[in-house]
């Protein structure tokens, strides 16, 4: 048996020697003997995306005005792959691409009095910038004013896409599986009108989560004060924030951390379907390049697999969030979409045994994982039907509400971008750092495989555990066996 490689455990030339098997297995048809899991070159130009320290991750001060200095050496003819990954980097963190955020004057009332949510928001699961003065989360940027002189917040990369990973290190590109969206919207949106106004009229679960901070607000004069102040401010607003129904409020209060649906209020494009997304990773992200060798279509970046590409994916950001395309062209995102796709998964700190790895990498292929995984990191290479799938069908109906195929709301793709109405098989490098599985985050990786632990019974939707069950199939030495495989990519 070869000995395992240092960095994956499982050797390029044995899994692909395995995948050259699966040519002559029963169903596989003619499949290229390409691994999915190959090595991928280091080009990150020496940026620092994995580390303990905070300080390292933010390279040290050198992100704010990165861009600037970027754009000042095209203009010189001097610019260099290194800076412009630095100026994708201080998007990533700090860019609100002109899209309409949350109103910064609670932002700081909550972030200022109630430790509740914390400094940072570490209460809902963000992480304090270290270099903000008023200790704003990573995540949040300067976004457009909600009316003239009432500023706001907009999400950045950050927010769902950098997070600490179980060994206590920072990762960029790492799935943020302890942010609690649906928290954070219940306390900009909700704790205040109901400290103003009283509870009426909102869901009883919001109330309840907001009690704490209620108590606080009673017992605290200068929080009363800032709330009331920072209330007023927003008056110019009313008409502009759209309103929270209580069934709103209950979806909200329905999501697991690390869950969201971001199409429905109090984002701007609004689809009236109540669909739950698991954060994803940004690890590995294939370029154009990559999708002929591994006879993908298309990057299929989003969990309906409707967009083509890192480029495409961030022009839809801005759309979703109201900014201004014109403004943000594909040109002025390139630094941050090559800064994406230069992310890598963090090797595993504790690697599972040599042995098992092997053995699971063979299993990956006779027992059928390659025919879905066999793209670049083992994403799709096809969509599928929800049908086929078995799992939570909820989101067929993904900007789609009546079935007609197109989209709704206002929604608008990139040329050659279309409603799928299906489910893309999503990658699978670095997910032992994940907590969250199934395209609606409902499982956990043991239950995903009924390994010590059955399915949680809930087919509901759009909260179904149900589907993908072939891996509960698999005798228990055969799950181990792929398991460790998996946690070693």
């Amino acid at each position: 048996m070869p000995p395992p490689s240092a960095r994956r455990l499982a050797p390029a030339a044995s899994l692909a020697a395995l995948l050259a098997l699966a040519l002559l297995l029963p169903g596989y048809g003619c499949q290229p003997a390409r691994d999915p899991f190959a090595p991928q070159p280091d080009d990150a130009e020496g940026l620092i995306d994995v580390s303990a320290s905070l300080d390292a991750v933010l390279e040290h001060g050198l992100l704010r005005g990165a861009c600037q200095a970027y754009e000042a050496a095209l203009a010189a003819g001097t610019a260099t792959r290194r800076a412009k990954l630095l100026c994708g980097k201080e998007m990533y963190f700090y860019e609100g691409f002109g899209t309409i955020g949350v109103p910064q004057a609670l932002v700081d009332v909550l972030i200022g009095h109630f430790p509740e949510v914390g400094p940072g928001f570490a209460g809902i699961g963000l992480i304090e910038d270290p270099t903000s003065p008023a200790r704003h989360p990573l995540g949040l940027g300067p976004g457009r004013d909600l009316v003239p002189g009432v500023p706001s917040l907009s999400f950045t990369c950050a927010s769902c896409h950098f997070s600490v990973l179980p060994d206590g290190r920072y990762a960029v590109g790492a799935p943020n599986h302890d942010f609690d969206y649906g928290k954070m919207n219940v306390a900009v949106a909700t704790f205040p009108v109901v400290a103003v106004f009283g509870p009426a009229g909102h869901d009883p679960g919001a109330v309840a989560w907001i009690q704490p901070l209620l108590q606080r607000l009673a017992a605290d004069p200068a929080a009363s004060a800032a709330l009331t102040q920072a209330f007023v401010s927003l008056f110019p607003a009313i008409g502009v924030v759209p309103p929270v129904t209580p069934a709103v409020e209950a979806a909200w209060m329905s999501w697991l951390p690390g869950t969201q649906d971001f199409v429905m209020s109090p984002v701007p494009v609004d689809d009236g379907i109540h669909v739950i997304s698991k954060i994803s990773s940004l690890w590995g992200l294939p370029r154009p390049e990559e999708h002929a060798p591994y006879e993908m279509v298309h990057a299929q970046l989003g969990w309906t697999g409707i967009v083509h590409s890192v480029e495409s994916f961030l022009t839809g950001f801005v759309r979703l969030g109201a900014g201004d395309t014109a403004v943000w062209t594909a040109e002025r995102l390139a630094p941050l979409a090559e800064y994406v796709y230069s992310l890598r998964a963090p090797a595993n700190p504790a690697p599972p045994d040599p042995q098992q790895v092997y053995t699971g990498g063979q299993l990956f292929v006779t027992k059928g994982c390659f025919a879905c995984h066999g793209g670049a990191r083992g994403a799709g290479r096809d969509l599928f039907d929800y049908g086929e799938i078995g799992t939570d069908a909820a989101m067929q109906r993904w900007l789609d509400p009546d079935g007609d195929g197109q989209p709704c709301c206002g929604a608008q793709f990139d040329p050659g971008e279309a409603l799928t109405r299906k489910l893309k098989a999503p990658r699978l490098v670095g997910l032992w750092a994940q907590q969250r599985f199934l395209h609606n985050g409902s499982v956990t990786l043991d239950e995903l495989f009924c390994r010590g632990t059955p399915r949680p019974a809930v087919t509901a939707e759009p909260y179904g555990a149900q589907g993908h069950d072939w891996t509960c199939r698999l005798a228990d030495a055969e799950k181990d066996a792929v398991i460790a495989f998996l946690l070693a990519q």
